[in-house]
């Protein structure tokens, strides 16, 4: 079973002189074993609120029997430029879900 980190969930806008914004996310979740692949991408179509950006994770298990080691994967997602003036990210797995408010990095 995958587990999101919630702690571990982070969102900025990155607005570095000299390129467009960048919505950037971070977080990690954790697997129960080697092998596994994970990635968060945008949930199409969007929810009814424009200003909350949701991400999907999704999780691969190996194909193969791995070794049974729980294992924590990092996630990344960037977005550039952002396509709305987004408040929040909401991260949804499963059942489980996280709601992050996006800061401003300069």
């Amino acid at each position: 079973m995958t587990v999101l980190l919630r702690n571990t969930f982070k969102a900025w806008i990155d607005r570095a002189p000299g390129a467009p914004p960048r919505l950037i996310m971070i977080g990690d979740v954790r697997v129960p074993s080697n092998g596994w692949q994970a990635r968060l991408t945008r949930r199409s179509p969007q929810g009814i609120n424009p200003k909350i950006l949701i991400l999907d994770v999704n999780a691969e298990q190996p194909a193969d029997a791995a070794q049974e080691e729980i294992t924590t994967i990092p996630l990344r997602y960037e977005e550039s430029p952002p396509q709305d003036e987004y408040g929040q990210v909401m991260i949804a797995h499963g059942r489980g879900e996280i709601v992050v408010s996006i800061g401003r990095m300069h």
